[in-house]
């Protein structure tokens, strides 16, 4: 992959025929976050700093962010039903759909996304049904509004990123993800928010991402700007012997996040790192703890070029 551009052309499919499955995660011009196998090439490598001792033991003794406080609340959290059920979600669906302004709209099962410029981009709610040989599949979508509130735009217009529409799917065998969908462009990513971290920053304009399960550690970290969603961010380890686990510790700001490494799995020789990964301009730092450590277990980042 040359650039994170290649994978992050504008979706169209306004044409889908009635029994199309409209845009998934593993369509062309999907920015699937969630695919480990995403990296960035032709970028430049991020420098290595020492962490002040101060911040360090801040960040070990910050509160771990991890899947019981999802960064994307999922659909059932945003729309409040004390029951949840279909006819519930529709209602509440319906408000965000009218504060989208006709940007947004449902036709039954079709729900599509119009940006200002580009095609419209088409999510379809399907089922296939079991039979004695084959287990049954579905996906269903909902529209959950703007990565950030419309009421913080100025009178000259949106704010440029931080301002992407935001389509839950939920899978009839796996846990939910989200369709995060510039409003200029129509571009879109994809984050499997009820399997792995998905965090975005304070003010919406980075999101990283990783899973705490699969080693080794591969870290990613999408800009979602004006040009957007693309790939800013790729970390990761060597695979090793060595088990290491990363935990996820906040956005310490709306430009960098921290991080604590597990090494040596749960025995007692564990050694913690923190990290602190920082963003000024198109530039990454990632500042640790024990830059020895860091050689150890390989961990490696590259920054994409400015787009």
């Amino acid at each position: 992959m040359a650039s994170a551009a290649l994978v992050t052309a504008t979706m169209s499919v306004a044409n889908s025929s009635s029994d199309d499955k409209g845009v998934r995660f593993n369509s062309a011009g999907v920015l699937d976050l969630a695919d480990r196998s995403q990296k960035i090439s032709a970028g430049r490598p991020v420098a290595v700093v020492d962490l002040p001792a101060d911040d360090a033991a801040g960040i070990f003794a910050a509160a771990e962010q991890g899947d019981a406080q999802p960064g994307l609340r999922f659909s059932d959290d945003e729309f409040g039903c004390a029951k949840p059920s279909r006819k519930c979600s529709l209602e509440h669906e319906r408000t965000s759909l009218q504060a989208a302004r006709g940007t947004a709209k449902r036709e039954g099962k079709r729900l599509t996304i119009l940006p200002a410029d580009g095609g419209p981009v088409v999510f379809i709610d399907w089922k296939v049904a079991a039979t004695k040989s084959a287990d049954g599949d579905d996906e269903t979508h909902w529209y959950l509004g703007r990565m950030l509130d419309l009421s913080l735009s100025s009178t000259a217009g949106l704010p440029p990123g931080g301002n992407y529409h935001r389509v839950e799917v939920q899978f009839g065998h796996d846990a939910p993800g989200n369709f995060l969908i510039n409003p200029q462009n129509g571009k879109l990513a994809f984050v499997h928010n009820g399997a792995d971290i998905a965090v975005p920053s304070p003010d919406a304009k980075l999101l990283v991402t990783f899973n705490t399960l699969n080693p080794p550690p591969s870290i990613r970290v999408a800009a979602l700007d004006a040009a957007g969603p693309r790939l800013a961010l790729q970390c990761e380890t060597v695979e090793s012997g060595t088990p290491v686990t990363p935990v996820f510790k906040g956005w310490h700001d709306a430009r960098s996040f921290d991080l604590v490494f597990e090494i040596g799995g749960q025995s007692k020789s564990m050694v913690r790192l923190a990290m602190r990964l920082t963003r000024s301009g198109a530039a990454w730092e990632v500042a640790a703890g024990d830059r020895a450590r860091v050689t150890q277990i390989g961990f490696a980042c590259r920054a994409a070029a400015d787009p």
